[in-house]
């Protein structure tokens, strides 16, 4: 899958992050392809609750991942939009988008998609 340690070393050379930002690491296994964003966190708080109140009833995490695969699969233009589906994503699993931001603020995250499953989470410290 992803190695954690490879990620701190590759951002470690990076500015850090700005103030009231959020730094996103995308991953996609299948083509190696890494993109890095700093996103402001109050358009991703809008874009995820516009993602949020989108969803359809059924089985929304499974839209969720076909949406972010659909999204990188056109390219790093799209990236924006495989963000605030990864906000939605961590939103399905705690039902609290407090919390969501809470765990957002707190580091560097990151978005792993593979044939079989996405998975957002921190950027182990």
């Amino acid at each position: 899958m992803f190695d954690d340690a490879s990620a701190r070393r590759y951002l470690a050379g990076l500015a850090p992050v700005a103030p009231g930002s959020v730094r996103w690491l995308i991953y996609d296994e299948a083509r190696h392809w890494v993109s890095v964003v700093d996103t402001e966190m109050a358009s991703l708080r809008q874009d995820c609750a516009h993602v949020l109140s989108t969803l359809p009833e059924e089985d929304p995490n499974a839209s969720l991942a076909e949406a972010i695969r659909e999204f990188l699969a056109e390219g790093p233009d799209r990236t924006p939009h495989v963000i605030a589906l990864s906000c939605a994503v961590l939103m399905q699993s705690t039902g609290d988008l407090d919390e969501v931001f809470a765990r957002i603020q707190s580091g560097v995250m990151a978005t792993f998609v593979d044939a079989e499953d996405v998975v957002v989470r921190p950027v182990a410290a």
